[in-house]
């Protein structure tokens, strides 16, 4: 199968499935466990013959199209469909979320109300959310919407993923109830209901210093060795990885203060806009020069699918592909780059507490209480931060290097 071929399979064969499992082929392209899980055999073909991931072949075949369906919420009702648009749209302009961040709540809401207007033979999600009398009534029917959602979506499998589900679901009604568009919220206490209450066991399993170690030496060409830096070495997630430009790199800045990274508006969920280049700069100066040698767009992971870089799917790929090499494994499985970036955050929360402990006499001598008071009242933001990027400069020496 050729390009063309895998795209008359998935116009003839995937989507019709899609629409089976109420996935909407003129708004939204499957998601990677979707596909995986329904055509194992597909993606292998994608990787081995045409060195595509699933999202870039999406992009290569230009799924979905323009001027497809106008919303992916086209079958509820006007006023539903207008409420969680115009909530989306507030989410957006007014409270400047990610795009990374939107997209996520846009396909959380249309999963939910998907399964709520299936279970509930109703396109109108805010009937009864007017009437004070329905609560109760109302509250039910989310709460059997929620048992559907927890037996049909896969992404549900996990205390802290459930509650994460209903707390972006409920954030749509809050809006609902402060516009005067809703009398009550009805998924105010649902963790209560479903005894999904307690405190949730978080899997924070982390790479350790001699699995990174292996990693970058088990890298074979500069493309991975600078994927494991970017996901171990500075805490990106897999989409900021795959689509670094040229033009957020700061290498020599003006002012001379360390190398780093500038994100602008809607290039990143959440955290701040900029990121200290604290290690791995040889290997990025050696990524650039071998790329400055072709005809490049500027990506430092660049490819031919129409967004011009590699998608992040690819980067978790490459990354896992580098692990098996290294025979490195976290909980007996194969790491992905969470598990790179929760090293470095592991690593640099240990890097703020020796830097507090280097304060404690001086914390005495002024009689407070901590000396996270003394850094937090006696030094400027920017002299706490330079403590803290020494601290953690000083303990990623050595990990990127041959």
């Amino acid at each position: 199968m050729d390009l063309t071929d895998c795209e008359a399979f998935y116009r003839e064969t995937i989507v019709p499935e899609m629409e089976d499992d109420d996935l909407n082929p003129a708004s939204e392209t499957p998601t990677y466990a979707w596909l995986n899980g329904q055509f194992p055999g597909f993606v292998k073909h994608l990787q081995r013959r045409l060195d595509l991931s699933p999202g870039q072949f999406y992009d290569e075949i230009g799924v979905p199209e323009a001027g497809g369906s106008a919303s992916p919420f086209d079958f509820l009702a006007d006023d539903t469909q207008r409420a969680i648009e115009d909530y989306l749209a507030e989410l957006d302009t007014r409270r400047g979320r990610a795009d990374a961040t939107i997209d996520t709540r846009r396909s959380i809401l249309r999963r939910y109300a998907k399964v709520y207007t299936n279970i509930h033979d109703t396109k109108d999600l805010l009937a009864a959310l007017g009437n004070p009398d329905e609560r109760v009534a109302e509250m039910d029917r989310v709460a059997a919407t929620f048992d559907a959602l927890d037996q049909l979506n896969e992404a549900l499998t996990t205390l802290a993923s459930r509650r994460k589900y209903v707390q972006d679901t409920r954030q749509f009604y809050k809006h609902l109830v402060m516009f005067g568009d809703a009398a009550y919220n009805p998924l105010a206490d649902l963790e209560i209901r479903f005894g999904w209450d307690e405190t949730p066991s978080w899997d924070n399993k982390a790479l350790d210093r001699s699995a990174v170690k292996r990693l970058y030496a088990a890298a074979t060409d500069l493309r991975d060795r600078l994927i494991v830096v970017a996901c171990c070495g500075w805490g990106l997630r897999p989409s900021e990885v795959a689509s670094l430009h040229i033009r957020q790199l700061h290498l020599e800045p003006d002012d001379d203060s360390h190398p780093y990274i500038e994100f602008g508006d809607g290039e990143r969920k959440n955290g701040p806009g900029t990121v200290a280049l604290l290690a791995g700069l040889e290997t990025t100066e050696a990524r650039l020069e071998a790329l400055s040698h072709h005809d490049w767009n500027g990506y430092l992971f660049p490819s031919q699918a129409a967004a011009g870089h590699l998608s992040a799917e690819s980067v978790r790929r490459r990354f896992k592909s580098v692990a098996e090499t290294a025979d490195v494994t976290v909980d007996d499985a194969v790491p992905t780059p969470k598990t790179g970036r929760r090293f470095w955050y592991t690593t640099y929360g240990a890097a703020v507490r020796r830097v507090a402990e280097r304060f404690e006499d001086v914390a005495a001598e002024q009689g407070s209480a901590s000396a996270q008071v003394v850094l937090d009242n006696y030094l400027s933001e920017s002299e706490a931060r330079s403590h803290r990027r020494a601290e953690m400069r000083e303990t990623l020496v050595g990990l990127f290097a041959e």
